[in-house]
């Protein structure tokens, strides 16, 4: 009676995937001229990624920090910077703000 035998193929090693980069924002107060000295991120230290959740959380941060009187946003501007940071770029809201900055970095 013959045996009859499989033969067992070993997997090939998988690729590691590419990291994938998405956006994410900062949130900074700084002087006038938002120079990089100025941004402190022991103290800013939250990082906002892309997300609709996320997002509604830096405006909120943002309507905290000009409640507070730490910046300023012309009445005439505000809906602008809002909707930038809502549903846009919101690095885009950064020109309406006096004393604050968005900034973006990569995430992976």
């Amino acid at each position: 009676m013959a045996i009859k035998t499989t033969a067992v193929r070993k997997a090939a090693p998988k690729k590691a995937a590419a990291a994938k980069k998405t956006a994410a924002y900062m949130f900074f107060n700084c002087d006038g001229e938002k120079s990089p000295k100025s941004k402190n991120v022991s103290y800013n230290n939250a990082v906002y990624r892309d997300l609709k959740t996320s997002r509604k959380a830096l405006w909120e941060k943002i309507q905290e920090e000009i409640d507070a009187g730490n910046v300023h946003v012309e009445e005439a501007n505000l809906e602008a910077a809002k909707n930038a940071v809502l549903e846009g770029n919101p690095t885009d809201a950064s020109q309406y703000l006096q004393y604050g900055d968005i900034v973006s970095v990569d995430c992976y």
